[in-house]
Formats: C-alpha cells, structure tokens, sequence
C-alpha cells in the first residue's frame, strides 16, 4: 500500500513538472515571436536571450510553481488515503474480535473482554452479558459435576472398601493392616496406625495392631493407656478429630524428599452404628482433606467397625470348634504318628541291611568302582579318579596335586592318618578302616578306608593307594536308627521277649510306668505282666506270629506294680536273625487310657458347643429382629422429624419478624419473606450459601454490634435467647439497627441457629 502511495505521489509531481516546462516553452515562443526574431537564426537569437534576464524567470517559474502545487495536491491526497485506510483497518480488526469473541462462545472456551470498543454499542454490551451470563452458568455446572464426582467418587469408594473387608475377613490383624494399607494408598495419606482397644487386658489399654508409613519418628507406641494421647482420647468421645496445625514434636512424614511436616492429621473412632466403640484410626497427609473426604473416612471406619464386630463373634465360635476338632483328632493323630514310627524304623532296618550288603560288594568289586588316589612317601597327591574328584568336590587333578594327605581328613582324624603314615613305612604296608574326610566345601564324608603301601622291586615303599567306599549314607542312618530307637525308648512303652514269654529287654520309660526296675522284670515272663484277659489273647497272639511272620495290632492290657491296670495300644513285631528265622518279638505301645478320658471329655464339649451355637443362632435373629424394628422407627421419625421442619417453616413465614436459619456449616437454610424485603434480597438465591454472602465482612465498623459477627454457630459467646441490640449496613451502606433473638437447637448430628429480627 506504501508503494502505491510513492508511485501516486510522484504522478502528480512529474505531471505539475512537465506542465510547468510546457508553459515555460510557450512563453519564450511567445517572446520571441513578438521581437521578430528568426527560430532558425540562432545567432539572433542568442542574443535576444542574453539581453533579456527575465526569460530565464519565465522559463523556470512555471516549473517550479506547477510542480509544488503537484506535490501538495498529492499529499493531500496521501492523508486522506491513509485515513481511510487506518479506519478500515481499525474496522476489520474489531470485525476479527467480535468474530473471535462469538466464535469461542460458541466453542465454550474461556473468553477476555472485548477492547477499544464503543461501550454504547447494543450488540457489544449482549456479547458481553451473553459472556457473562454463559460464564455463570460454566461455573454453576462446574460446582454442579464437582458435587456428583465427589458422591461418585464416595460410592466407588464404600463398594471398593465393601470388597476389601469381605475378601480379608479371616483374622482382624489381616483386616486391620489390610483396610491401613489401602486406605493409605486410597486417600493419599503418608503414615497411618490402626489402634484397638485390648479387650484380654484387665485394664483397659489401647493396642497399636497395624501401621503404614515410609518412615516415622512417631507412632513407636505399641500401648496407649485409655485417654491416652489423640487416639485414646477419639476412642473416649468417639468423634473425629481433625487437626491442620501439628506440632513439630508430634511427628514426621520421610518421603522421597526427605522429612517433611503434615499439613494434616485425622483421627477417626472405629465405632458401629450402635456406638459399639472398638478403636481408633490415625492418619497424617502432606495433603488437607475436605469435608465429603472426612465423611468418606468415618463411613469406612464404621464399616470397618461392623465388621470387626461380627469378626469377633465368628472367631468365638471357630475358637469353640476348633478346640472340639483338635481334640477329636488328638487320638486319630497319636495312631498316625506311631504307624509312620514304626514303619520309618522298617524302612531304615532295611535301608541298613541293604548299605552294609552294598558295601561287602564294594569291597569285592574292581579298583574302577572304587574311590582311588595315590600319595607320595611324604604324604603328596599323585593322582585321584574321578570318583574322588566328584566325591570331594573337585574338578580335576591340577586343583589338588601335590596337596598334602592332610587336607582331606578331618582335623580330629590327623592323629590317625599319622599313625597311619608310619604304620605303612615302618611295621606293615596296609591299613583299613572308617575315617571321616572332609570335601572341598567343609561337609563331612565317611569313608570306608584302606591305604597300602606299593613297594619296588626292592621291597622299599614308594608310595601309598588309597582305596575308599563312601558309606556316609550309612553311617548317617545309623545314627538316624539309633537316634529314633532311643527316642522310641523314651517315648513308648518298649518290651522284647521270646516266645515262652522271657523279657529279654525293657525300656526305660516302659519300666518307670510300671513302677519295676528293669532287674525285677527280667525275672518275669512277659505273660506275668498281663492282666488276665490279655494274657491269655497275647499268647495265642504270639503263636499265630511265629507261624505266619505277620505283626499284631491293638489294646493290651498290663497290670502295674501296684496292681493298677493301665490300657495301652501297640503293635507286636517279630524281630528275624540272619537266617530269616523269628528269635524274639518287640512290644512298641503307648499309654491309651488318656484317651478314653479324652473321647467322654469331648463329647461333653460337643454338646457345649451344640447348645452354644444355639445360643448365638437365636441371638442373631433376636438382634435382625431388633434391627428391623429400629430402622422402621428411624423411618417413623424422620417423617415426624420433617413434617415439624415443615410446620416451622411456615410458621416462620407468617411470623411479622425477619427470620433466618443457617446450619452447622453455617449455611444458610431458611429466610422468610420479612427478611428478603429486610436485606433487599431473594431467598432462593442464597440459600445453601455461607451466612458471610447475606452478612459480609465490613473493614470500617461503627460503634455497636454487627450482626455478622455474632450470628455464627461456632460462636462460644452466643448471646443465646437474650434479646440484643444490633445493627446491618442497608443499601446505602449505613448502619441500620435491630433488635435480635437468637435460638441454637442441637439434634444428634444436626445443629440450628435462628435469628429473629425486627426493627427498633
């Protein structure tokens, strides 16, 4: 646009320039025409041009003139095109706001307000309404889906915490720490402790049971004493306790940070509906919470409390049956418990013939199936198969050659393997027997040894064979064996004897309970110690053994020192030598009378149980009942509750004195008609709303007392029922004064505060 102004402008200049030359050319012709001078004689007419200076004036003075009349004209032109195209730029750049403006409107996105407009303009000031208007309404809407999050949010979390407590309901330390856990995790909380009151304590104490936190100079506590600290004291009143301003000694939150203050601290009673009171509940936050999180908490709390409540009667009852299972299985367990002794000892009766037959053919078999090395005359590995490699946890001969011979005994062996040494070269050239090694790792080896001197030609040692067999596993049985005999000695009643009855060995628990010593039993036969009935049966017992090699099972009866008879259950096992032929028979029992005393004491208990289930049945009905009947009580209620509410409100709107309500949160619940004509208002707009948009804070107060400042129900200095002279700021912000009467009324939970006004 600038250029087409330049090109414009200098259009009109040359044009003024070349009008002025052609004027200035005409004039001269003029001149000269009338001096009668010849164009074609130049002579002449060089002269008649230096004798007149003038002509020079007239030459140049059109030109300049005609051209500066060019230049003004064109720039004058030039402004008003400039105008004119600043105002058509100003126009398109107010088009494009208003254009954007409508556009995110439209969009709902957030909007600024239209500048250097006209402000008279009708459509820009219903823009600018409609902008308002619609912000409004975004805000409202906003309030409106923040309010249903936060019930949804609640009733996801009630149906979450519902199936936490019923899939970790086995023990109330798993729900306790489980529901801490989660609740942490659910409200992001930093530090938690689960406290329940210890019900088994003759005093009443408050029990630590579960925790969380990342780190912690506080909640060390185990025990409180009742009313002791936050939680004891939650635990007394049974109201949540809220705090935002911690003390600094109280404690600390370690995150990834490093330490770190609460901004929160919250402590919830774990209490039922029924205000059955089981503990308390305590959390820290970096974070605050607001209210429906508080509430959110407390349903979790007492749903916790239900809970728990009906964990503690079931565990009553598993405890009773428990108690009657475990002692009906006392018996079966005892039986199981001695067939799987006797027949772990056949096993390894068996595991040993087997071993020591295995060795007599490790003995006899070739150098290849036997551990091997070779030593030098002073003691020096040469060689070791691999089987010696395996056994002693190495991987080839390069690791142990020229290790001495003492590496591979066991240090209280040494002795030996010296002995050894000088046995070989000096006396004789062979040794054998059991020595214990040890392998590369430390664990110990029992080997079958024998070590013998390979001698030259000259019959000079050269060097020592070393021929082993491991028989750790049998050595280790053994020890097993004997080990479990003479637990079986100490345990059961243990008798061997031979056929004609002759007690050939007792052991030392069999003749404790029979109140002999062991040399007046050998003198008996086994048929002595007998009650008579069992006698007779054991004899016919042991032939029917003899003959067919099978064992006996069941009650044999021996008769005490002291002619007490004592019942016992046990088995009788023939015991075979070498030859597969019965030399003696073993008596393995144990003392059976406790359970005939067992088996009356528990089915007196099963009846117990029986009728204490009954009991609780009838219980739980009696409490489904009582509840039923309560619930449609409440219900009863909170008609009445609320046809008296509805009643209030319209004898208050009837009343000719300004009425008005607020909450517990200080909300307002109800103004009448005398009241919105009083403060120039309309109820239904500030109703919900904080008394402070009906009452606002004022910097500048006169004298007197303003209204704002003690209708509030947190006030501690209520002048309540005493009629009071105060004063509101009217329209015209003046003090305007009136006479109030305020009532404060408390239902359960729910608080009321009315203020009736009139004027003085």
């Amino acid at each position: 646009m600038n250029n087409k102004r330049a090109v414009f402008s200098l259009k009109y200049t040359l044009t003024g320039f070349i009008a002025g030359i052609f004027i200035s050319i005409i004039s001269i012709i003029i001149a000269v025409n009338s001096a009668d001078i010849n164009f074609l004689n130049t002579e002449s007419l060089s002269r008649f041009l230096a004798e007149h200076n003038f002509v020079d004036v007239i030459i140049f003075l059109p030109a300049f003139i005609t051209t500066i009349i060019g230049y003004i004209t064109d720039s004058s032109l030039n402004n008003l095109l400039r105008a004119k195209e600043i105002e058509s730029e100003e126009t398109k750049q107010h088009s494009q706001q208003i254009y954007n403006f409508i556009d995110k409107l439209r969009k709902g996105e957030s909007v600024q307000k239209l500048k250097n407009l006209p402000e008279n303009d009708k459509i820009i000031q219903s823009l600018i309404n409609l902008s308002e208007e619609i912000e409004t309404r975004q805000k409202e809407e906003e309030k409106r889906k923040k309010e249903d999050a936060q019930r949804a949010e609640t009733s996801e979390g009630l149906a979450y915490f519902g199936a936490v407590l019923r899939e970790h309901n086995n023990t109330i330390d798993e729900l306790t720490q489980t529901v801490t856990n989660e609740l942490v995790k659910y409200v992001d909380a930093y530090q938690a402790a689960f406290y329940l009151i210890d019900e088994s304590s003759p005093e009443k104490i408050i029990k630590e049971v579960a925790n969380f936190a990342s780190g912690r100079k506080r909640f060390a506590s185990k025990e409180l004493q009742w009313g002791e600290g936050l939680p004891g004291a939650c635990v007394i009143e049974k109201k949540t306790n809220y705090l935002k301003n911690i003390s600094d000694e109280y404690l600390e939150i370690e995150s990834g940070l490093g330490s770190a203050k609460p901004r929160s601290l919250i402590i919830i009673p774990i209490v039922t509906q029924e205000g059955v009171i089981h503990g308390a509940l305590e959390l820290a936050s970096f974070k605050e919470y607001e209210d429906y999180e508080i509430k959110f908490i407390e349903q979790v709390a007492e749903n916790t409390a239900m809970t728990i409540s009906t964990l503690k009667i079931n565990n009553e009852t598993a405890i009773l049956l428990k108690e009657s299972r475990e002692q009906a299985s006392a018996l079966s367990n005892r039986e199981d418990e001695l067939q799987k002794t006797i027949s772990e000892m056949r096993r390894l009766q068996e595991n040993a013939d087997i071993q020591s037959a295995a060795f007599r053919s490790y003995q006899d078999s070739t150098n290849k199936a036997l551990i091997r090395a070779e030593f030098s005359n002073e003691g020096k590995l040469l060689f070791a198969n691999r089987k010696f490699l395996k056994l002693f946890e190495y991987k080839s001969n390069s690791e142990i050659e020229n290790e001495d011979i003492l590496k591979f005994a066991s240090p209280e062996d040494n002795r030996w393997i010296n002995k050894l040494k000088e046995l070989i070269f000096n006396k004789d050239s062979h040794f054998e027997g059991l020595l214990k090694h040890l392998t590369k790792s430390g664990k110990t080896l029992w080997i079958e040894s024998s070590y013998i001197g390979l001698k030259n030609e000259k019959g000079k040692t050269e060097k020592i064979l070393f021929l082993g067999i491991d028989t750790t596993q049998l050595k280790t049985d053994v020890l097993n064996l004997d080990l479990k005999i003479n637990q079986l000695n100490n345990a059961l009643f243990t008798v061997d004897f031979r056929q004609n009855g002759e007690i050939l060995n007792v052991g030392e628990f069999f003749s404790s309970k029979m109140n002999y010593s062991k040399d007046d039993l050998n003198k008996k036969t086994i048929f002595e110690i007998l009650s008579e009935t069992s006698s007779e049966n054991i004899k016919n017992t042991v032939n029917q053994i003899i003959d067919s090699g099978t064992t006996y099972e069941g009650e044999i009866e021996f008769v005490k020192a002291d002619g007490e008879i004592i019942f016992l259950y046990g088995t009788i096992i023939p015991e075979k030598d070498m030859n597969d032929n019965i030399n003696s028979l073993k008596i393995l029992a144990y003392d059976y009378s406790q359970q005939i005393e067992f088996a009356d004491k528990i089915k007196q208990q099963e009846e117990i149980i029986q009728n204490q289930i009954k009991e609780i049945e009838t219980t739980k009905e009696r409490m489904s009942r009582r509840v039923e009947q309560v619930k449609e009580e409440m219900r009863d209620l909170y008609i009445d509750t609320e046809t008296a509410y509805i009643f209030s409100k319209k004898t208050f709107e009837l009343l000719p004195d300004a009425v008005i309500t607020i909450d517990k949160d200080n909300k307002l619940e109800f103004i009448n008609e005398v009241a919105s004509q009083l403060f120039l208002v309309k109820s239904e707009k500030l109703i919900g709303k904080n008394i402070k948009a009906l009452l606002p804070e004022i910097d500048n107060k006169p004298k007197g007392i303003y209204l704002g400042d003690i209708f509030n129900i947190d006030n501690q200095e209520l002048p309540e029922g005493i009629e009071t002279d105060v004063y509101i700021l009217n329209e015209k912000k003046k003090p305007e004064k009136l006479k109030v009467l305020l009532i404060k009324v408390s239902v359960g939970l729910r608080q009321q505060l009315t203020a009736f006004l009139k004027k003085t």
